[in-house]
């Protein structure tokens, strides 16, 4: 009986399941809308299978121009890569595919899904495929099989030519050219600060079952830097830190000299233990979790004038206030929440915090 399981690039990504899969097979076919150099880094196996003597049939869609057609040249015979492009732009036929299929002459794992060959769909990208291991002849393994096979016999999959490629560099080279534009005006820019303001209000104004909670992390200029860089935040105590979960909102309290309001985040990753060094004190903070940046303006903002504003000064213009952020944590109210928000989207949209 096959053994299906989910891959979401959580505990197990798509690239290590990828992986294993093709470390004793000895063909593979693959159908995805876009490849690129970053998808064979992310998981060198394809190349592994050929290097062995091994096939791999790779069909990549170009109807968005995002496949890497330099990629492709990376598999060498006896393995092939072809594109797939329908020629009359009327049918709006897209190829969209995400299927991996890895074979030997006992076992075969087929991924099918959402990833696409990219770092991204490999590794990063939060994605839903469905692994299924079992035998060359189970009924769905041989469906994928016949499916890539009609992909690859179709008439619309072909080797890349010299003059596809000029062509479709030009393609590439125009929209590249448009979006570079694009990004420049500076309604788009204003458009683009405006929808991310708009997002964040969406998730503060959004009330999940289990009402997420609203943390101060309170840390050192330097150490601050280290979280930003790696979305990290630990404690040397788990039961402090362990009261945060997944969907939490995330302020950074930058202590003196700066005394300032950093960014807000959103906590990603359940509570993990890991002792390696990661912060430039040269402590060790054991108990971490991840987090995703939601606001982070250009320069911190002076926290002192929000003191009189926040619950936990008890909306007062306390002098003393410093005292209560001896701690690396402290809860929120979700009036300070908000307090917060606003003023970091204010200085984010370039305006003064009064």
């Amino acid at each position: 009986m096959a053994e299906i399981t989910l891959l979401e690039n959580d505990a197990t990504t798509v690239a290590d399941a990828l992986n294993d899969a093709c470390r004793t097979a000895t063909r593979a076919r693959v159908a995805v809308a876009f490849a690129k150099g970053s998808g064979f880094v992310a998981s060198s196996s394809l190349e592994g299978i050929s290097s062995r003597g091994g096939r791999v049939e790779l069909s990549a869609g170009v109807d968005f121009q995002l496949t890497d057609l330099s990629a492709l040249e990376r598999l060498k015979p006896p393995s092939e890569a072809r594109v797939y492009l329908h020629p009359d732009p009327s049918t709006r036929r897209v190829f969209h595919p995400k299927l991996y299929l890895a074979e030997s002459e006992e076992h075969a794992t087929l991924i099918v899904g959402s990833s696409n060959l990219t770092s991204g769909g490999l590794t990063t990208n939060v994605e839903a495929n469905i692994l299924v291991r079992g035998t060359p002849d189970e009924p769905l393994i041989q469906s994928a099989r016949a499916f890539h096979t009609r992909v690859w016999n179709s008439g619309f999959a072909f080797p890349v030519t010299d003059r596809f490629r000029e062509n479709y560099q030009r393609l590439q080279e125009r929209r590249l050219a448009i979006e570079l534009k694009l990004r420049e005006e500076a309604d788009f820019a204003g458009a683009q600060r405006d929808l991310r303001t708009a997002v964040v209000e969406a998730l503060v104004g959004y009330r999940s079952p289990g009402d997420r909670r609203c943390w101060l992390l309170i840390t050192s200029p330097e150490n601050y830097i280290r979280n930003i860089q790696g979305k990290i935040w630990g404690d040397e105590k788990k039961r402090r830190i362990g009261q945060a979960r997944p969907g939490d909102f995330i302020y950074f309290y930058i202590t003196s000299p700066m005394m300032q309001l950093g960014a807000m985040g959103i906590v990603t990753r359940e509570l993990y233990e890991d002792h390696v060094p990661h912060w430039p004190d040269e402590r060790i903070y054991p108990f971490r979790f991840g987090f995703s940046l939601l606001i982070q303006p250009l320069s911190p903002i002076p926290f002192r004038p929000l003191v009189p504003s926040l619950d936990l000064f008890g909306r007062k213009d306390s002098t003393r206030w410093g005292q209560s952020l001896q701690a690396s944590m402290r809860a929120l109210t979700p009036h300070d929440c908000e307090v917060l928000r606003a003023a970091l989207s204010q200085a984010d949209a370039g305006g003064a915090v009064a």
